[in-house]
């Protein structure tokens, strides 16, 4: 499977740096160092390509945060939180790969599902967490919205917020 995932990580890589429109068989091709034979043994069509990289997308800036938050059952709801917000802003992927998402989303229905999905399932866990954390009904729901939006609108400035400036921010949001 090392090719399938040198697909998906080289389609990562275009998309945050050229848009979804970067996304051709030609530019894979070149930056995987695969050959467009193996490209069509992995995947059946550009189509089930572009299913797929949302799908790893969901996979490496979505699931894998939750599992391994879930996992740290030794921590308690705030600590979690913690690590969850650290594990975030810690990450190296840049933020143009998530604004790229939610571009490409703009014009693909395919991607629009994706990237609601991907903000359901994330809005919906930190609000879990901030409720484990005590906070209730509203206050749980606009708190995550809040973080959620904080984040996401950071990978927008030019130049990038330094991740210990967010890390600041969304602590003051959490008191």
């Amino acid at each position: 499977m090392a090719g399938k995932t040198s697909w998906l990580s080289s389609g990562l890589e275009i998309l945050g740096t050229a848009g979804a429109h970067g996304l051709t068989i030609d530019k894979l091709v070149a930056s995987a160092g695969l050959s467009t034979g193996s490209f069509y043994h992995h995947f059946a069509s550009m189509s089930g390509y572009r299913k797929a990289l949302l799908a790893h997308f969901e996979e490496l800036q979505t699931l894998s945060y939750i599992r391994e938050v879930q996992a740290a059952t030794d921590l308690d709801a705030r600590a979690r939180l913690q690590l969850l917000l650290e594990l975030v802003v810690a990450d190296p992927t840049p933020a143009r790969l998530e604004v790229a998402i939610r571009a490409w989303a703009l014009d693909d229905p395919v991607a629009a599902a994706a990237k609601e999905r991907v903000d359901a399932v994330r809005l919906g866990f930190l609000r879990e967490l901030l409720r484990e954390c005590g906070y209730t009904g509203s206050d749980a729901e606009q708190t995550a919205q809040i973080l959620y939006l904080l984040v996401l609108g950071a990978g927008h400035l030019m130049p990038e917020l330094p991740p210990e400036r967010l890390r600041v921010l969304c602590e003051r949001i959490l008191g």
